[in-house]
């Protein structure tokens, strides 16, 4: 085994220890696997009489064929794509038949090589097509651009039981015909999306769990760390997680680095960065949760902060703390939902002292028993901006590795940095699988001599003596969203923005819009 830790260190020219670490979880699964060789692997060409049956493992191939299977009250099980495939679980199929709802590809989930070891393969195919017009308010050229984005995840899972587990999935995405319209992490050829190996290091009854590798994050309802599924390249970091999970509790603590996705090269991390810090989520009450979090960034590259003096580029340390509380309350055949997160930022810029906060707030009413089952909702948001570009104190909100569209539109022309935000939505099902929203969103600067900041966090423009007023404009989001079947889904929409002071008084002002259409597949 180390000598071929020794081939990989070499190639790479460095010793790797998250490499190493997955390379070893690797070795650690195949020889668990030879330890339970006594058991035959299933085979599909194998005979029946070649065939081992262990009864006290149930397996697809080894229920009793006489035995009923009991009606279970609620829906059988099936398959179900969560929103990181980490978290996808097929153990379901070790029932009988009959258990659980047949899919095609059921004979690629939850494989036993042995009585103990299991392999899940799976993937994901997305295209989407965007025609995007004025994406920097009329500034660029061409101002429009109509571009085909498409990507190909595929993935491994070996489990020994609950003890040991090597999880790698890879990344094929490119980009097609786009004339420069700036869009996040357009193309990946063919790397490492995610590679860690977790051990339950106490046992497999003890729901603590220690994983190393490359691995995707994602936090509350993802404002601040999100691993950003509309990128075409999703984002991922390399390090190390340990988390505990029972029916109350979910416990997690990190120190990891964000990867570089690179469109030819290979996908490196960010040396720069270090992202460590803990998310403890509480569900113990019915239907609501309460969660706390500390994230603690640190970034010695060049990082710019809000104040506009010359020479304001240096080390970044930031701190945030906070919390969140979300749950939905019955109301006879309807249904209150809600959720808010607040949370305040410390730490130093560039030199300069760092004091921001952000609040963010949604809730919505839900008329069940009416025809299209309507949910009208609204949402407040919140992110502090700096209002003395000249004195020692960065007052701008880090939004860190958010998620935007859920919040402040698809045109991503709005991030939360120096923000006021406010929508009204209304959310319709016309039929079991069609899914239709309506969003109108309104923006203000938070400081009229603070930048108006895009949803990847940069500035975009600044009125330095704060005299063009401070509404930035207003937002319309439509989304038809049709779920064909457990794997494929249809999404169409159509988004467009009206500007208003700010943009027209810092610049060019054309209002953008954003027409997609976008087909998802995943097994």
């Amino acid at each position: 085994m180390w000598r071929v830790l020794n081939r990989v260190n070499d190639r790479r020219g460095v010793c790797c220890p998250v490499t190493a670490t997955v390379v070893a979880a690797g070795w650690l699964l195949l020889g668990a696997a030879s330890d339970a060789g006594a058991q035959e692997i299933r085979i599909a060409q194998a005979s029946p009489s070649e065939q081992k049956t262990d009864e006290s493992t149930p397996s697809r191939e080894s229920a009793p064929e006489a035995t009923p299977v009991p009606v279970p009250a609620g829906p059988l099980p099936g398959p179900t794509y969560k929103p990181l495939r980490q978290d996808d679980d097929f153990s379901y199929l070790d029932g009988p038949p009959g258990s659980y709802q047949s899919d095609f590809f059921d004979p690629i989930k939850w494989i036993h090589l042995t009585d103990d070891l299991t392999l899940s393969l799976g993937g994901e195919i997305r295209g989407r097509l965007e025609a995007v017009t004025h994406k920097r308010y009329g500034g660029e050229s061409p101002t429009q651009d109509t571009f085909f984005l498409h990507r190909y995840y595929y993935h491994a899972d070996f489990r020994y039981r609950k003890l040991i587990r090597l999880f790698v999935q890879g990344v094929s995405a490119a980009v097609e015909d786009r004339d420069g319209t700036p869009i996040p992490n357009p193309s990946d050829h063919f790397d490492f999306q995610q590679l860690f190996a977790d051990v339950r290091f106490l046992g497999e009854d003890i729901p603590l769990t220690l994983r190393v590798g490359r691995q995707e994050l994602q936090y509350g309802k993802q404002r601040l760390v999100s691993p950003l599924d509309w990128a075409n390249v999703r984002r991922s970091w390399d390090g190390a997680k340990v988390f505990w999970q029972d029916e109350d509790w979910n416990l997690d603590a990190w120190w990891v680095r964000p990867v570089q996705k690179r469109q030819r090269d290979v996908d490196n991390v960010n040396w720069d960065q270090d992202f460590y810090g803990f998310y403890a989520a509480y569900k113990g009450i019915e239907n609501h949760g309460i969660d706390a979090f500390f994230y603690a960034l640190r970034d010695e590259g060049d990082v710019p902060n809000a104040n506009l003096r010359t020479g304001d580029v240096g080390d970044l340390s930031l701190y945030t703390m906070g919390g969140r509380f979300w749950g939905k309350t019955p109301i006879g055949d309807h249904c209150w939902d809600y959720d808010t997160v607040l949370a305040g930022q410390w730490g130093k810029a560039a030199g300069d002292t760092i004091q921001a906060w952000m609040w963010s707030g949604d809730t919505g009413y839900t008329l069940a028993n009416c025809p299209w089952k309507p949910r009208i909702g609204i949402g407040l948001d919140y992110a502090s901006g700096d209002d003395d570009p000249f004195d020692d104190i960065h007052g701008t909100f880090n939004q860190m590795f958010p998620l935007g569209h859920a919040y402040f539109g698809y045109l991503d022309q709005i991030g939360r940095q120096n923000l006021w935000a406010q929508n009204v939505n209304l959310t319709v099902k016309p039929h079991q699988r069609v899914t239709s929203r309506l969003a109108w969103h309104t923006f203000w600067t938070d400081k009229n001599r603070d930048a108006l900041y895009h949803a990847g966090g940069a500035p975009v423009r600044r009125s330095p003596r704060g005299n063009v007023g401070d509404e930035i404009g207003h937002e319309l989001d439509f989304t038809l969203n049709w779920k064909v079947d457990p794997h494929a889904s249809l999404l169409f929409g159509y988004s467009h923005m009206w500007a208003s002071d700010f943009i027209t008084g810092t610049g060019s002002s054309e209002d953008p819009d954003l027409f997609y259409l976008q087909y998802t597949y995943k097994f």
